[in-house]
């Protein structure tokens, strides 16, 4: 394919992702499909940041037939792992945009990257697993590719900032509104990154000279690297373990020198080992033999960490960094040995690992090895076999980082799955409306629900059961949401038509105090959060809602648009009315 057709394919994957991911974040600040169902709106979000950018890196790189099968699993893997996560995480609707980042795409990113480059190394060379000189071009080549492009789009976001500031000194706010609006920057950003990609992809040579030069530059930083780890390893029998462990972050700091001496001796290994220098060869051969002292020493402080306190998300993915970890170190330790100074062992210890790697994140991002489920086990058998009592059982954890497995588990508690103590301590933080207000588990009884909720005004009204009926678990802003809509707490509404369609809506005020928030009603019988209403704690307004004292009254100032947001003017809590003092008595004479 010519660069020109090229170059045109890739723009129009880029704007068709940038289109497609601002149709999703609109679907997400309106409320509307998909994102109100976060089993369609997950896998979609995933697959249309990640495929597109599969398919731009492999047009021209890798056969059609390749790449076909090659996006088919690649989306198969995307729309499989986002479900799984909407369904080990329930209650949070949509925001898997907020859970998806932080928790499930960077190992997904991982994954797809890993993958991608040995299917492009093996289409390159039309074997199932490519030589170790293409994947190791491969792989360098992306990640610079992968580095100028992320430069390139921050230095195009900081002339179009700098250039709205610039107009508006002089009152010109045009230019600033215009990239501000989702429809420009999603779209642009997209189309900036499909644009770099393909200009770092067909300037190969250039790519390449910087691979070159960024493999000499850090190359020279292993030596540092290496001393300061050896030196390390030889202060600790003067100082003790016992002050490294009480640094309660020493696994972590020797897991990350561990892998930034993994990066640094990959960086001195090149095809022209002869001319690496001799002293760079026996650093790196002194570096593989540190590494596995400091892996030895993180993988003890995580399982120290498990003995005392069992097992948490956090450690869970602890020991699966110390699992790749020992594959690097005792893999470079026996290249070493057997093939001395030139480290020509490192080759197959790199490849096999990156499928040991693709193996533990599908782990972790599945039943297999799913941190919260290995964790909520792990807490669970504590707790039975008496290694924690069950006053001091961290009931909350299960609740707000259990996801579903610790939600189950607290059922099971409730049901003195695990002892009277235990059930009542879970039943406790269960029915907690502070603990439903932050993560939703399974609802209260729609009865017990409907009768905690007292409408107030109009005398005699009731409810709409519908309202209740509807699972609110799914709503973006659930934190707005009054307490009694997904807990067990109290609530006064009041039915009243705010809009002047001749239809009700409901004013629902937590009860004594919390969130207050008006409902609508759709035309499809559903209902919609259309806002919150402020300053419920001021004097009276609770004392109004128990009398039924609910109207409508005009507003006193006019909204104010701003940059296309409306913005309410208030001025505040209404003063009480001066209280009436008694006259004081005359003194009689």
């Amino acid at each position: 394919m010519d660069p020109r057709s090229l170059q045109t394919y890739r723009l129009a994957i880029g704007l068709a992702q940038g289109l497609f991911l601002f149709a999703l974040q609109r679907a997400y600040l309106t409320h509307t499909w998909p994102a109100t169902d976060a089993y369609f709106f997950a896998p979609l979000l995933s697959a249309g940041f990640f495929i597109p950018l599969i398919a731009t890196s492999g047009l021209g790189n890798v056969r059609p037939r390749t790449l076909s099968i090659w996006l088919a699993i690649a989306t198969l893997i995307c729309i499989c792992l986002s479900v799984y996560d909407i369904y080990r995480m329930p209650g949070f609707g949509p925001a898997p945009v907020l859970r998806l980042l932080p928790s499930v795409a960077v190992w997904l990113a991982a994954l797809l990257f890993i993958a991608d480059k040995l299917v492009v190394a093996g289409d390159r060379e039309r074997r199932c697993i490519a030589t170790y000189p293409a994947l190791f071009d491969v792989s360098w080549k992306h990640g610079i590719q992968a580095l100028l492009t992320v430069l390139f789009v921050a230095i195009l976001w900081g002339i179009l900032v700098l250039g709205a500031q610039l107009f508006a000194l002089i009152k010109v706010s045009l230019i600033a509104r215009m990239i501000a609006q989702p429809l420009f920057w999603i779209p642009v950003t997209a189309l900036a990154t499909a644009y770099a990609l393909h200009v770092a992809d067909i300037r190969a040579g250039i790519v390449k000279g910087a691979r070159n030069l960024v493999l000499i530059l850090l190359s020279w930083l292993l030596p540092v690297m290496t001393v300061l780890a050896i030196g390390f390893i030889l202060t600790v029998p003067f100082t003790g373990l016992e002050t490294l462990w009480n640094t309660k972050r020493a696994a972590a700091i020797l897991l990350t020198t561990a892998g930034a001496l993994v990066f640094l001796i990959n960086a001195t290994y090149r095809d022209d080992q002869e001319a690496t220098a001799p002293f760079l060869r026996y650093c790196r051969a002194a570096a593989a033999v540190a590494l596995v002292l400091l892996v030895a020493l993180a993988g003890y402080a995580v399982l120290e960490r498990i003995d005392q306190h069992g097992l948490t998300p956090g450690r869970v993915t602890a020991v699966a960094v110390v699992i790749v970890a020992a594959c690097y170190a005792l893999g470079y330790a026996a290249a070493v040995a057997r093939t001395g100074l030139t480290f020509r062992g490192l080759e197959p210890v790199n490849v096999g690992t990156a499928f040991v790697i693709m193996a533990i994140l599908l782990a972790l991002m599945t039943p297999v090895a799913d941190p919260l489920r290995l964790s909520v086990n792990s807490q669970l058998a504590r707790l039975q076999a008496g290694e924690i009592a069950a006053d001091k059982f961290d009931y909350v954890f299960l609740r707000q980082k259990g996801g579903r497995y610790g939600s189950e588990a607290l059922a099971a508690m409730a049901a003195n799955a695990y002892g009277p103590v235990a059930a009542a301590n879970a039943e406790r933080v269960r029915t907690s409306p502070s603990i439903n207000r932050r993560l939703a588990g399974p609802l209260p009884p729609l009865e017990k629900r409907l009768a905690n909720v007292t409408v107030t005004s109009p005398k005699g009204a009731a409810l709409p059961p519908s309202l209740l009926e509807q699972d609110w678990r799914t709503e973006p802003k659930r934190f707005s949401l009054p307490n009694c809509i997904t807990g067990d707490a109290k609530c006064d509404a009041a039915l009243i038509d705010l809009d002047g369609d001749g239809k009700d809506e409901v004013l629902l005020v937590t009860v004594p105090s919390g969130p207050a928030a008006v409902f609508k009603q759709q035309n499809d019988a559903s209902w919609r959060l259309i806002g919150t209403v402020g300053y419920t704690f001021c004097a009276g307004v609770r004392e109004g809602f128990d009398q039924g004292d609910v109207r409508i009254a005009d507003p006193l100032f006019k909204d104010v648009m701003v940059g296309g947001q409306r913005l309410s003017i208030t001025n505040g809590c209404a003063p009480r009315p001066p209280a009436v003092r008694a006259a004081p008595s005359q003194p009689t004479r």
